[in-house]
């Protein structure tokens, strides 16, 4: 039975919030930065789908300039933003606040991208469904996260 992006939403949500727990757990206990966790918890990511997903190395490696498009994304952007987050993680008052700013702009910023892409260039991007209810519901979602990062 093939899981909904809801249900796969929820186990991502389940299994992603030790993670950011285990950061200040790591530095305080055993002396490991964030940035140094972040090198060996990836590492780990990038080795989940290859020993669990039983893909051929084929699918794995679909073209060298392919990957190494993709490699360029994650040193410019997702390196970035990740180190980023676990630093702002761990530096925070609360470790929730910079995921929930972090979770809650994305959702918006790709919401709305999406919406505009799949307009402006349909052959490169699939049809998405922009209605004003999910529009409203990210929005409440992004002013819930105002009043708890801007309260004091």
């Amino acid at each position: 039975m093939k899981t909904l992006w809801l249900q796969q939403s929820i186990i991502a949500l389940c299994l992603t919030t030790p993670v950011y727990l285990a950061l200040g757990f790591m530095e305080k206990n055993y002396g490991v930065k964030s940035d140094i966790f972040l090198i060996w918890y990836f590492l780990g990511v990038a080795c989940t789908p290859v020993i669990f997903g039983g893909h051929a190395i084929a699918v794995i490696m679909p073209s060298w300039r392919l990957i190494l498009v993709i490699l360029l994304i994650g040193l410019l952007i997702g390196g970035v933003a990740n180190v980023m987050a676990f630093r702002a993680v761990n530096n925070s008052p609360n470790p929730g606040l910079p995921i929930a700013i972090i979770s809650g702009g994305t959702s918006m910023c790709v919401f709305l991208a999406s919406a505009l892409l799949a307009k402006i260039v349909p052959s490169y991007f699939n049809n998405y469904k922009f209605d004003a209810w999910s529009l409203i519901g990210i929005i409440l979602v992004i002013a819930g996260i105002t009043i708890i990062v801007v309260r004091k």
